[in-house]
């Protein structure tokens, strides 16, 4: 009596043939960095330094009662840990502080500023 033996899933010939596969479809890391970079806007680097350089010389001493949270599609977020604070950045110097950025970073790709309240522990 004769049995054919059939390689099953658990052969190693069929695992290297799943090994190979999914390392053909793994994505590298470079490429989640840069998938992720581009989605949060900081697409070079140096962005958010240069930004929050800028922001800390138009500000002034207030700037250490703001923090810049992200930057997506153009919006740079400011987070801020006083709504009087939040009120003036929002209601009186918006353009002022966005006409700023763009000029001392060399970004045109902020195109609008959002401030959010966070009261700071």
């Amino acid at each position: 009596m004769t049995h054919d033996i059939q390689p099953g899933p658990s052969r190693p010939a069929d695992l290297s043939a799943k090994a190979r596969r999914a390392k053909a479809e793994a994505e590298t890391l470079g490429a989640i960095l840069a998938r992720w970079l581009k989605r949060s806007g900081f697409t070079h680097a140096g962005d958010r330094e240069r930004i929050a350089r800028a922001w800390e010389e138009i500000l002034g001493p207030e700037a250490a009662h703001t923090r810049l949270e992200g930057l997506r599609k153009g919006v740079a977020t400011f987070v801020v840990d006083s709504s009087t604070l939040l009120s003036e950045l929002s209601n009186f110097r918006r353009q002022e502080l966005l006409e700023g950025l763009q000029t001392r970073v060399k970004a045109p790709f902020i195109s609008n500023l959002k401030f959010r309240l966070e009261k700071r522990a």
